[in-house]
């Protein structure tokens, strides 16, 4: 072997770049921060394009007037409810009265043999206390309008356009575009 010929070994480039698995790790932190920012970014402009409608309150300041509720104020609703206790209105005995009815509905439902008369005389108590809710909602409500300035109502008629839009979606979505008289499709054989 002629010393003037060979070639001393060399060593190995380094090698630039990630390596197998720092490469995967890499691909997949770069997506997974992807898909959380667009993530964020989308509910941001969903949120803005339509607020989620306004949460009820919980617990002792809690007070619902139905589709009505959601386009009064925090405020208005807490206003209305004090008004209610004022006047004697006890939503701990109307809430504790719902679920002794049920507690006797679920008694003459499992009746042997069935009770459709003690289901009757349930279902006249439930009435009779829906109304009587009814009547002392209608009455917080016209009391709470006719408060209200021409500004505040025109607030309210807005967040009510807004929240009847929102439920019309719903039951749009719901229906899977179903018209209101429209029976269901028949559920699927198995």
């Amino acid at each position: 072997m002629n010393p003037e010929t060979t070639t001393p070994p060399t060593e190995p480039a380094p090698r630039s770049g990630l390596r197998g698995w720092m490469k995967i790790a890499f691909i997949a932190s770069v997506t997974v921060n992807f898909l959380v920012l667009g993530t964020v970014v989308g509910g941001v402009i969903a949120h803005r394009r339509q607020p989620p409608p306004p949460v009820m309150e919980r617990g002792q300041d809690a007070l619902t007037f139905g589709p009505l509720g959601g386009a009064f104020s925090r405020e208005d609703r807490l206003a209305m409810r004090q008004a209610a206790e004022r006047r004697g209105t006890n939503f701990e005995a109307m809430r504790a009265a719902v679920r002794v009815d049920f507690q006797r509905l679920e008694a003459a439902l499992k009746a042997e043999p069935f009770d459709a008369e003690g289901v009757r005389l349930v279902l006249a108590d439930m009435r009779a206390r829906t109304l009587k809710r009814m009547d002392i909602g209608e009455h917080l409500i016209l009391e709470r309008l006719a408060k209200m300035t021409p500004q505040q109502r025109e607030r309210f008629v807005e967040r009510l356009r807004r929240g009847m839009d929102r439920l019309s979606k719903h039951l749009e979505e719901r229906n899977h575009g179903r018209g209101p008289g429209d029976a269901p499709p028949p559920p699927p054989e198995n």
